[in-house]
């Protein structure tokens, strides 16, 4: 359902309610000062698995279970070694008996277990939240209340009304629901946590700028490491990369997201795992792949001439463009950390250079690691050379990602017949002759041609 439509939905159902049966007055001044929040007890009893075999003898015979076994027979549908949610039969005695004894106590057991668990999977759930929808007319408080504005006992609508209200007033799902009355439930508890996946479908839909949007995500996380979830962190990363796969925002707002992302996943060039269930991993390795293009290029332009490096710009945005380049990472001495950290905030994936190799690292000396084809390129700043290794299985080529490298480490060694390798310096700058040997080295690994229009510099 639509944010727009959900929010409208929202407000129809605030100002209805049910119409309650006649009560006595005496019960009607008791329930007037009952205190309107609802404690939700978020553990089962420790003796549960016995509370179960006592409830399953007394309604297998036909017999009431006792007033303390009933109490705690809600944590019996979904826990313990025997969930009444098993059989089918036995849970329709229990709900049709609470719903005849039509107690308060009873209710709001079987409404703070159904919160607490809300178990979407589970065959039970609707038939509890039906038994739950027709008690909640008969009594007042926090349950009853929410159920009249939020649809609480509605399987389906509970997590949509619950995330829209949530969104709109800036709340998590558990902090909404604490408003409501129905106080200590966690954000953990099922119905939070169910609320909590629909809020980032519902903002995964929603027309918003890149900006606004990564404050919706974020504020709809909090502040944890990962996900308040964690088996729905593939819904955070889609919600806020998806919108965009076919079209990159721009620069500042892309590395914004960035930032957030890998804060909280890591980077999923170097974790897959953790990244496996993200839709939109494609599009952040991607997205990753042009920043670290993008951080070589201007980290290093503030130190180098232009006359030599903008054909080096011009070249390499070409390749990427051509769409070659499948993984890239960048290689910075203090001075380029340094700018790098100023330019680019936040979590932006660089390595570092170590002391050790054959060649001296000048001060800002950066290399690009880029891997096109079958094979990896390192592109020095600087008067380094532009190193090709055709094959990435070939011992002399360097790792991707690496936390630090030496020089010899991004340096193709002297020849081995059983190896292609390549090396070319950046000389004349301006007479294409170096791009044109590097484009045939790029066409044997990929079978594309870049041609040299596409890398003049105007």
């Amino acid at each position: 359902m639509p944010l727009r439509a959900a929010l409208e939905d929202l407000r129809t159902f605030r100002s209805f309610r049910f119409d309650a049966p006649r009560q006595l007055a005496t019960e009607a001044a008791a329930n007037a000062i009952r205190p309107p929040t609802e404690s939700v007890e978020s553990h089962p009893p420790l003796d549960l698995d016995e509370v179960a075999v006592r409830v399953r003898r007394a309604l297998g015979t036909g017999v009431p279970p006792t007033s303390s076994d009933l109490l705690r027979a809600p944590w019996c549908i979904w826990d313990g070694v025997r969930p009444l949610a098993e059989e089918p039969a036995l849970l329709d005695s229990y709900l049709r008996l609470v719903e005849a004894l039509s107690r308060k106590s009873h209710f709001r057991r079987l409404a703070a277990a159904y919160a607490v668990r809300f178990p979407e999977n589970s065959k039970a759930l609707r038939p509890v939240a039906a038994s739950l929808a027709r008690l909640a007319p008969k009594f007042t408080g926090a349950w009853s209340a929410a159920h009249d504005s939020l649809r609480i006992f509605d399987v389906a609508e509970a997590p949509v009304r619950i995330a829209s209200a949530a969104i709109v007033r800036r709340l998590s799902p558990s902090e909404l629901l604490s408003d409501e009355g129905i106080g200590n439930l966690a954000a953990e508890a099922g119905l939070a946590e169910a609320a909590f996946a629909e809020g980032l479908r519902q903002i995964a839909v929603a027309e918003m700028e890149p900006g606004h949007r990564l404050d919706a995500v974020r504020s709809w996380c909090g502040k944890r490491k990962g996900a308040s979830f964690e088996k729905h962190r593939g819904l955070v990363a889609d919600a806020l990369v998806l919108p965009y796969a076919d079209k990159m925002p721009e620069k500042p707002a892309r590395d914004h997201m960035l930032s957030f992302l890998l804060g909280k996943f890591g980077d999923p060039r170097t974790r897959e795992a953790k990244w496996s269930p993200m839709k939109c991993t494609a599009v952040v390795k991607r997205w990753l792949i042009e920043q670290s293009l993008r951080q070589f290029l201007d980290v290093v332009d503030e130190i180098a001439l232009e006359r030599h490096w903008k054909y080096r710009r011009a070249f390499w945005t070409a390749v990427y463009n051509r769409n070659l380049i499948s993984d890239a990472c960048v290689i910075f001495d203090k001075v380029g950390e340094g700018r790098a950290r100023r330019m680019f905030d936040g979590e932006t994936p660089f390595s570092k250079w170590i002391r050790g190799g054959s060649k001296q690292i000048e001060r800002g000396h950066s290399c690009l690691l880029l891997r096109i084809g079958n094979g990896l390129v390192a592109e020095w700043s600087h008067n380094g050379r532009c190193n090709i290794w055709h094959d990435a299985l070939d011992p002399s080529a360097p790792e991707l990602h690496a936390e630090t490298y030496m020089s010899s480490d991004v340096m193709v060694p002297d020849s081995d017949r059983r190896w292609t390798r390549r090396a070319y310096n950046h000389v004349p700058p301006d007479g294409y002759s170096w791009q044109s040997k590097v484009a045939d080295e790029i066409f044997a690994l990929t079978n594309t041609r870049i041609m040299q229009n596409e890398y003049t510099v105007r």
